[in-house]
């Protein structure tokens, strides 16, 4: 595993190391983070605090003089098992948080599919891997005049006005539209095109491979960690945003043109996530103030910060808390066909 292309310029370091954003850090972070472990029950990095037991009981003529305020009732039920969660939730956050190799965001370059398994994989842990589709011609390519000629006028779905409505990930069925390929792509780069409102994404991935088999030349399978199935594939311009949520099977997000902002938050830090429907939080973007301040308890969050360009993946294992953000006119593949098993979405209570 050795260390990163040479020139990158976002804080991204050799294999091994942390990337801007770990869990593991230090003076005003690291006061946060405890602080917020305090509040679900967890004193800083010292021992759990222990409840201390229900309303006490006055005796002799302090009974009489006044009534006393009622100390907090000790949880039960529902209420007592989501606490429980929660401290069990704090302590593995806090066990992470004492070793940099432990918690950090491992870039490695040529990583083989042994250890990928080993150390990611089956820990549930992100990791962004370079080198591994290097010789793909996309990654030259898939410009978007390329794009535009070789799928040329063939219909195909897409994701359209998204920007006025707030709940464009929970309603993928209302916001369908259909539209020849080399129109969208002219539409999404011409001057003003940019931003959230028209969007190939994974959800139209069935409607579209038809369309997009003359592209499937261009890139070849990676067997060190993925069976020969292409992928899903998502275009889109500068802008395209897909908010807070986590996924119900690890993915692989295989970056081909343009780059992508990821914020990722571990399933540790859950309680913080206001979990509001499904798979989503009702937080939707950490990068909204506004939207911060509607929901404070996501001021304890510490996200890990990834961007991608041509040529890296991520693996993005299940339940771990990410938004998606362009910026650029942007490809990129979604795989969820691992070597390995890749369950958990069949079990997923609903309700």
């Amino acid at each position: 595993m050795a260390g990163g292309k040479d020139g990158r310029q976002d804080g991204r370091q050799d294999s091994g190391a942390p990337v801007t954003g770990s869990l593991t850090p230090q003076g005003a972070q690291r006061a946060k983070l405890d602080a917020a472990l305090r509040s679900i029950g967890l004193a800083g990095l010292g021992a759990p605090r222990p409840y201390t037991g229900g309303p006490r009981k006055a005796s002799g003529s302090a009974q009489a003089a006044a009534p006393q305020a009622a100390a907090p009732q000790a949880p039960s039920g529902e209420a007592l098992a989501l606490a429980r969660r929660d401290w069990i939730m704090g302590v593995q956050e806090r066990q992470r948080r004492l070793s940099v190799q432990a918690s950090a965001l491992m870039r490695c370059r040529d990583l083989p599919g042994q250890a990928f398994l080993d150390h990611f994989y089956a820990p549930g842990r992100p990791v962004v891997i370079e080198g591994a589709v290097d010789h793909w011609p996309a990654l030259a390519k898939w410009t978007p005049e390329y794009l535009a000629k070789t799928v040329g006028s063939v219909p195909v779905e897409y994701q359209g006005g998204r920007e006025g409505a707030g709940d464009f990930e929970l309603a993928k069925d209302r916001h369908r539209h259909t539209l020849p390929f080399d129109a969208f792509i002219a539409m999404v780069t011409q001057p003003g095109g940019q931003g959230n409102d028209a969007y190939i994404t994974a959800y139209n991935n069935a409607a579209n491979a038809a369309a997009f088999a003359p592209l499937m030349a261009d890139i070849a399978p990676v067997g060190a960690y993925l069976t020969a199935d292409p992928g899903m594939l998502w275009f889109g311009p500068a802008g395209t945003f897909t908010p807070l949520h986590f996924d119900l099977t690890n993915n692989l997000l295989i970056q081909v043109a343009g780059r992508k902002r990821i914020r990722l938050v571990p399933p540790s830090q859950t309680c913080w996530m206001y979990n509001h429907r499904h798979v989503f939080s009702a937080v939707h973007d950490l990068d909204d103030p506004a939207r911060i301040a509607a929901h404070p308890l996501a001021r304890n969050v510490t996200p890990y910060d990834v961007e991608l360009g041509p040529g890296d993946m991520l693996f993005i294992p299940i339940g771990w808390w990410h938004q998606v953000r362009a910026l650029d006119f942007s490809v990129m593949l979604t795989c969820t066909n691992f070597l390995w098993p890749n369950l958990g979405h069949e079990a997923f209570p609903q309700g």
